[in-house]
């Protein structure tokens, strides 16, 4: 692993060689940091991780689907070149004449894109599920295609990501013709001096003076948050973990929306159970599958229509300066070719109005849209 101090070319710069020589990259910059980092690797197969059950010992950007098969697989991006900012010259040249002799992939088929009506009658039929108690939450996702050629942007739209959204964790990733790009608010598992982080996000609500204040906040989004939180909490005693302590729940901005948010943080002492299976349980948590995990899985895959692929898994470096700092993927996109696929859902309980849960989903998509329009 190479770590370059000092350069001449930019992060930016260097993303846009490696998007044109189909090279496998990640490229983030974490939450309140000034810069973003950059991992090339070498070789255009990526490492296929089984399990988490060594996950300490990994190195490199770790990308999760939300749920694995065959098609959806975890892998590792592994650090043959690593910049921290900037990139020296003698390095960007030789990223530039890597050059791989794959065969073009086929470019994918489009996910299918429900339209509103179609949205609100799967809303109904969860609704209905719930007001049967067969299941108390449900997080429905969809897709929505934008078209954009944004083939020479991205390097662009990274930056301005960046910008824009300090607090957030922001990245692009290319992996075997497999383009992903985000600004994510929710972190999903620290590991940093010993201690686990993890946290409970959900409830959403736009940036507006009066959902500032918790108080304001309705019955339907905190209980909403708490079955994540309660999630939580169970899962990190069930695998024998120790001294937890919770912080929330509270209001957390997230660029143009706010959510509710808990911290848990617990002690990785010896008496604690192993961190890659906590990391297993814990996924997907509440706040992007539904509870019971179970009955909520089920009915998300008979209602929606795309699949989800690496929307609302997780993903983040492991092993590079800190052990492990791994974020829920939201708010996020999958390029292909001229077209962005931007994701979004919401948590629905016996509280949710239909059109509301649209429109959330709506302005979840503005986060990214917002500065793709600003980059054409």
């Amino acid at each position: 692993m190479r770590r370059i101090q000092t350069s001449v070319k930019s992060v930016e710069e260097t993303i846009s060689v490696c998007l044109q020589n189909q090279l496998t990259f990640a490229a983030y910059r974490l939450p309140n940091r000034e810069r973003p980092e950059l991992i090339v690797q070498k070789d255009v197969e990526t490492a296929v991780v089984e399990n988490l059950s060594d996950i300490t010992a990994l190195n490199g950007f770790l990308v999760a689907p939300f749920l694995p098969s065959e098609k959806n697989r975890m892998f590792i991006i592994h650090p043959d070149f690593y910049f921290d900012g900037e990139i020296q010259e003698e390095q960007f040249e030789e990223i530039s004449r890597i050059k791989y002799s794959e065969e073009k992939l086929a470019e994918p088929s489009l996910p299918y894109e429900v339209s509103k009506e179609e949205y609100l009658e799967q809303i109904q039929k969860i609704t209905g599920a719930i007001k049967n108690n067969e299941v108390q939450k449900v997080v429905l996702s969809r897709v929505k295609v934008v078209n954009h050629d944004s083939e020479n942007q991205i390097a662009e739209i990274f930056s301005k990501l960046c910008k824009r959204f300090a607090n957030a964790f922001i990245y692009v990733f290319k992996v075997q013709g497999r383009l992903w790009m985000g600004a994510t608010p929710e972190p999903f598992a620290f590991l940093e001096n010993n201690v686990f982080h993890t946290s409970s996000v959900a409830g959403t609500k736009e940036n507006i003076k009066k959902y500032q204040f918790l108080e304001n906040w309705g019955s339907k989004e905190k209980q909403e948050q708490r079955y994540v939180s309660d999630y939580i909490d169970s899962v990190l005693n069930a695998n024998h973990w120790e001294n937890i302590t919770q912080n929330g729940p509270y209001v957390k901005k997230a660029g143009n929306l706010l959510h509710l948010r808990t911290d848990f943080t617990s002690n990785a002492g010896s008496m604690n159970g192993n961190l890659g299976h906590l990391i297993y349980n814990l996924h997907p948590t509440p706040a992007v599958c539904g509870f019971p995990k179970d009955k909520a899985l089920e009915i998300i895959r008979s209602l929606e229509k795309h699949d989800r692929e690496y929307y609302s898994g997780f993903l983040g470096p492991v092993g590079m300066k800190k052990p492990i700092t791994l974020f829920v993927n939201l708010r996020c996109m999958k390029i292909i070719g001229s077209q962005m696929v931007l994701y979004s859902g919401g948590g629905l309980t016996i509280d949710s109005h239909p059109v509301d849960e649209w429109y959330e989903t709506e302005i979840k998509t503005g986060t990214l849209l917002s500065v793709i329009y600003d980059s054409k």
